[in-house]
């Protein structure tokens, strides 16, 4: 323990602590002197931190879901469409084959083969910054509407930043774990860390419309194709539900449907998409 030396005559040998005061400081008396003193610095009380209010815009969160299993048994099914829906359906079809030429696509096709490569795990991290913002807002393929969200981000987050979480985006799309349903919701409804404004559910169904055109339609929106059963086929299918009918579901199940019910054919998921679309215009029988 350090001596305690009298400031008034120097002396340590007969200086004894007399008291603590309550701000912490010391008084000590100097017998040789007769000398008291204070010494010391005053321990400033630590108060404790505000308690942080919930802010009421916090983010909500991912609610508690319905597993796929349960709910997709309600799901409407190709069994689903009456004889009268079929066989109209099948007469357009067989009317749009004979009389509509498939377009000239190269310029898509092409466009479609750049980006799977550029989405793919030896291209994601070596494509061009500029392609990965070309592929939202190009209609090329696939339009996607209005990209005012995606450009104020872009320009807010900065170049790198944006291509930073688009390419992880697409990578836990493609790649992630957990059904390709599931992981569409988690980034459409933002339920992932850090994910890129204004690129959502179409942007998204693009994607996966490039990365596997064997299964995907390049119909981008869950109302699109629900609008298209409904007008083709006569099936209604349900409103989105985060609990149960997830939009990511709805997005992936709906597409399955529709190429359930387009058969074959077509010579791609293109081709069927125009099929679908000049169905949509033929009159009711």
């Amino acid at each position: 323990m350090a001596l305690i030396v009298c400031p008034l005559c120097v002396r340590e040998d007969d200086v004894f602590l007399v008291s603590t005061l309550p701000d912490g400081r010391k008084e000590a008396r100097c017998d040789d002197c007769n000398f008291t003193f204070v010494y010391g610095a005053p321990v400033v009380e630590k108060k404790p931190a505000p308690r942080k209010r919930a802010s009421s815009a916090a983010k909500p969160s991912k609610p508690t879901v319905v597993p796929a299993v349960v709910v997709q048994k309600r799901f409407p099914t190709a069994a689903d469409v009456t004889p009268e829906a079929e066989r109209r359906a099948f007469d357009l079809t067989q009317q749009f084959l004979a009389t509509v030429p498939p377009a000239d696509d190269a310029q898509v096709a092409s466009y479609w083969a750049k980006f799977a490569w550029v989405f793919s795990e030896a291209g994601i991290d070596k494509a061009v910054i500029s392609d990965l913002k070309l592929f939202v807002t190009d209609p090329t393929g696939a339009a996607l509407g209005d990209t005012t969200e995606l450009d104020k981000a872009w320009l807010l987050l900065g170049e790198f930043e944006s291509a930073r979480r688009i390419r992880a985006m697409i990578a836990h799309l493609i790649r992630g774990t957990g059904a390709v349903e599931d992981r569409l919701t988690d980034l459409v409804e933002g339920h992932r860390s850090n994910t890129m404004p204004g690129v959502g559910e179409p942007a998204l169904t693009k994607v996966l419309a490039v990365v596997q055109p064997e299964r995907f339609l390049p119909l981008v929106t869950y109302d699109t194709k629900r609008a298209t059963l409904a007008a083709v086929y006569g099936l209604e299918l349900p409103k989105v539900d985060p609990t149960s009918w997830t939009i990511g579901r709805l997005a992936v199940w709906s597409n399955d449907l529709l190429v359930e019910l387009l058969g074959a054919g077509f010579t791609d998921m293109r081709h069927a998409v125009a099929f679908l679309r000049w169905a949509e215009d033929q009159p009711a029988a």
